[in-house]
């Protein structure tokens, strides 16, 4: 193990996997305690920089090697980055820092742990033309081909959180089995056959705009345990994808060259062009703001329910 090792980056995904293998490697050498974790009270803000130059700094009276990691250091100021910089480079031997910056990494911090013999692990996540690739080789990781027009419907139906679409994958892996195939056909079946109604779906009958559908749809997520607030991200996209395909076509674009701009598997762009016929560029708008403003009143913006916040929602986004 060396000195220091600086992990930065936007694949959250990969940054928890090392995180996870050297609190293993920790857990072994010294026990359950073997690694000392500075993070973020509540989940908020940044790690307490002062208290790790001061644990840095310890000499400790344990035989072994001493291991800490720092969670989320993106946000230090210079001065926080400054003292942990220099208590570094005054590290007593046996002892690994671990920084993690998930995004910008603070001044002086990489030269720091250069400088110490360390070691920067960078973790991008891959951007949207490269994420269909990254699912494929995802699948073939895990055994199974994934054809890309299927890697982008996952994209299309469940957006681009890594995490999630890497619980997919290894959903698939036991479904198609070693050497098996998946292709757009098999996921169009596993979301027909599925009794769980799809996120996405109150999008598209919101653009549909009937809204008893609208109201049935939103029962039956809420059913599921689907809160009023998560339903934000899903139900915007659609909305969003429908909105610009409604101002091209009004600008003149040709039907069939905006399928292939919306950046969606061929049979999803057709599908939702075809939804949009009746629909107007005004109703959208006032949809996308009902969500906005769903998303404020579901974020402490508003005294009444989450549930009551969303009907009101549904209610202007179909008015």
């Amino acid at each position: 193990m060396k000195p220091a090792y600086l992990i930065h980056g936007t694949d959250s995904a990969k940054i928890d996997e090392a995180r996870s293998r050297l609190r293993q490697r920790a857990e072994s050498e010294s026990g359950a305690g073997g690694l000392e974790v500075f993070e973020p009270a509540e989940g908020k803000g940044s790690p307490d920089a002062d208290a790790l130059a001061a644990a840095i700094s310890t000499l400790s009276l344990m035989p072994g090697r001493r291991y800490l990691l720092a969670d989320r250091i993106e946000k230090w100021g210079k001065n926080q980055a400054a003292a942990v910089t220099e208590a570094l480079l005054a590290a007593p031997e046996e002892t690994t820092v671990v920084l993690i910056a998930r995004g910008k990494v603070p001044g002086g911090i990489g030269g720091a742990v250069k400088k110490v013999g360390g070691e920067t692990l960078t973790f991008d996540a891959p951007d949207g033309a490269r994420l269909p690739v990254h699912l494929i080789e995802g699948a073939e990781a895990r055994g199974f081909e994934l054809t890309p027009e299927a890697a982008r419907f996952m994209i299309g139906r469940m957006g681009e959180s890594l995490p999630r679409l890497g619980s997919e994958l290894d959903r698939l892996a036991l479904w198609a089995r070693p050497g098996g195939t998946v292709d757009v056909e098999d996921l169009e079946e596993m979301v027909a056959d599925t009794s769980e109604t799809s996120n996405f779906a109150l999008g598209d009958v919101i653009i549909s705009g009937d809204r008893r559908d609208v109201i049935a749809v939103a029962e039956r997520l809420l059913d599921q345990g689907v809160t009023a607030g998560s339903t934000v991200f899903s139900t915007s996209t659609s909305i969003r994808r429908a909105h610009k395909a409604l101002v091209k076509l009004e600008s003149g674009a040709d039907p069939a060259r905006l399928e292939r701009e919306l950046g969606m598997p061929p049979f999803l762009a057709r599908r939702l062009l075809n939804s949009i016929s009746g629909t107007t560029v005004e109703e959208m708008r006032n949809a996308a703001i009902a969500m906005a403003d769903l998303e404020v009143w579901t974020r402490g913006g508003a005294e009444y329910p989450d549930e009551l916040a969303l009907d009101l929602a549904l209610l202007a986004a179909t008015a």
